[in-house]
């Protein structure tokens, strides 16, 4: 943690009573004192998190379109300015590099990736570029990061930062004043990024949460209950370099008339000859049991899944999952075993699969 950095908003979060914790490379709260309440606050009304070390990339040039469409999974040619995508990279044998949210702009992309991948990633565009003329910019130190989300989020939005977002769409985004504001599902919610510089981090917060005072701060721990209740998956938890886009039912990261892509004959054989051996799934603990991440799944004698993301569920009142499950078992409907990787390791935590996320608002 020492080599972690601090935001510029640091000490406001300290004089809020923050719990600092390391994610990506940077201090931020993990709680305010109570996560299960402030994910409570964020299902009944509106939750505020600083996620300011996600991974942050502008990408612009002659090419920078042209670039993106031969590595990303979705469409990004077709987009108008001020819409988005979300996307995954690839290898030639189609696992992920990566996933993120994309941005298109009048002559840039804006970049969205998980904590602490911003570096290594543009690192990795900028070897793909080859001849083309593409700028790959790591603006990750450079931003701050607010996500605002729950029921009460859209009228907060309007009546601090003045933007109408009442039609606006998952991706779309928009300027307002120092700040540009992109609607995004994180946590099942309605919910929206507000990207700012570093030099307005103190103005966006007097807006956002001063004048008169907003509760609902919320910190890393109450993020990772909400995004688990709703089902969904992460890179570095749920998806790594080893997964496959299908396995974890992110199609809507995939675009199947795009054309050619690193990986897209593999995509494409999947979707229309084939099948894959994994799925994602979510679980909910039997009894008071639970299950954590690297447990193993099993259903009598034979292995059958991993679990990979758990939390307790305030909003559900029990402990819950996401993880995969081998294909025969997709939809077994009794009992699994959480254990270890020997079968002598079966603990008495039982869990069953819900087939289908736990929790889901966003509009």
């Amino acid at each position: 943690m020492e080599s972690a950095k601090k935001t510029p908003l640091y000490e406001r979060h300290a004089a809020q009573g923050a719990v600092f914790g390391e994610t990506g490379g940077f201090f931020l709260p993990k709680s305010y004192g109570d996560p299960e309440g402030e994910a409570k606050a964020a299902r009944e009304s509106v939750g505020v998190i600083d996620i300011s070390s996600r991974g942050k990339l502008m990408l612009s040039g002659a090419d920078h379109i042209k670039f993106l469409q031969g590595v990303l999974t979705n469409d990004v040619k077709e987009k108008i300015p001020g819409t988005g995508v979300y996307a995954t990279i690839l290898t030639p044998k189609g696992k992920m590099v990566s996933d993120m949210r994309v941005f298109k702009n009048e002559g840039s992309v804006y970049m969205d990736a998980e904590p602490g991948t911003g570096g290594n990633l543009a690192e990795f565009l900028r070897k793909l570029r080859l001849s083309y003329k593409a700028e790959v910019l790591d603006v990750t130190e450079d931003c701050c990061v607010f996500h605002v989300c729950g029921p009460g989020c859209g009228e907060l939005i309007e009546k601090r930062l003045g933007v109408n977002v009442k039609q606006m769409k998952e991706y779309d985004h928009r300027a307002c004043g120092e700040a540009t504001l992109m609607k995004l599902n994180r946590t099942g919610e309605t919910g929206f990024d507000v990207l700012f510089e570093n030099r307005g981090a103190k103005k966006i917060w007097e807006l956002l949460l001063e004048n008169p005072p907003v509760p609902g701060l919320c910190g890393q721990e109450a993020l990772e209950t909400l995004r688990i209740e709703a089902g969904i998956p992460v890179y570095g938890k749920d998806m790594d370099i080893s997964t496959i886009p299908i396995e974890a039912g992110i199609w809507d990261a995939l675009d199947f008339e795009k054309g050619c892509y690193v990986g897209q004959e593999v995509i494409a054989r999947i979707k229309w000859r084939g099948r894959v051996n994994w799925h994602l799934a979510y679980f909910e603990a039997q009894q008071d049991g639970s299950a954590l991440p690297g447990n193993t799944l099993w259903v009598k004698e034979k292995k059958v899944g991993r679990i990979t993301s758990s939390t307790y569920s305030p909003t559900l009142g029990k402990n819950i999952s996401i993880g995969y499950i081998r294909r025969e078992f997709r939809d077994f409907q009794g009992e699994i075993s959480v254990g270890g990787e020997d079968l002598a390791d079966k603990t008495p935590n039982t869990v069953k699969t819900t087939g289908k996320p736990f929790y889901s608002r966003f509009e």
